[in-house]
């Protein structure tokens, strides 16, 4: 591992692929920001980010594009704006501490979408776990772009949400944020979908009741 402790990094754009970032250990480091992604929508996922660490580090603009990210422990970072994780493939990711405003979402474009949905869906066939979230702390989560039965949570505040059962829903019949959970979970790329009722958010006791509400209903657990 390559350790880095309390530098400050520039902001740097990585569009590359095949490559492979790896082996790096950040803590209390300030990133500027940057962008991480192939050059083109790549099905085969070659472009990894592998064996990394951050502990305790502050970042600016961040994007992630078509990344596979292996092995990958962030443990509180602090950042202005949502840190966009669009289209990006997880295998035993660990999210920890105070995250702020994480979004895991498909590829916002369609034909991209069609090359690297199938793409991920394949590669999770071969992966155990996906994304750990127990000790993770959100201002803000969105986790639809990563299969709900792969990710490690906190059954009291982190709920897995059926997309046939939210498709199936009454949805005249549920509070306002239950059915904004509800039309989101009905139209998410995998049968289950993890939604995280934000700790460090002032509507997160809103959230929260919104999805005991689902789970009575049998749409979460």
């Amino acid at each position: 591992m390559h350790k880095h402790e309390k530098e400050e990094l520039e902001y740097r754009k990585i569009i590359e692929s095949p490559a492979t970032i790896a082996d790096l250990d950040f803590e209390r480091c300030s990133f500027a920001g940057g962008v991480v992604m192939p050059p083109a929508d790549d099905p085969a996922y070659e472009l990894v980010v592998r064996n990394v660490v951050l502990r305790r580090c502050k970042a600016g603009n961040v994007e992630l594009y078509g990344v596979r990210f292996e092995d990958v422990t962030v443990d509180t970072l602090s950042h202005p704006k949502p840190v966009e994780i669009e289209a990006c493939v997880c295998s035993h990711v660990v999210l920890r501490g105070r995250v702020g405003a994480v979004h895991f979402r498909p590829a916002v474009d369609d034909d991209a979408r069609a090359v690297l949905a199938p793409a991920a869906a394949k590669l999770y066939e071969d992966v155990d776990w996906a994304l750990d979230i127990t000790e993770a702390e959100f201002s803000d989560a969105e986790l639809w772009d990563i299969p709900g039965h792969l990710v490690r949570r906190d059954p009291e505040t982190q709920f897995l949400v059926h997309r046939a059962a939210a498709a199936a829903a009454e949805i005249d019949t549920l509070s306002i944020d239950a059915q904004l959970i509800v039309e989101r979970a009905a139209e998410a790329p995998y049968e289950t979908s993890v939604v995280a009722a934000p700790t460090r958010a002032k509507s997160f006791r809103e959230q929260l009741d919104a999805l005991h509400e689902l789970r009575g209903l049998g749409i979460a657990e």
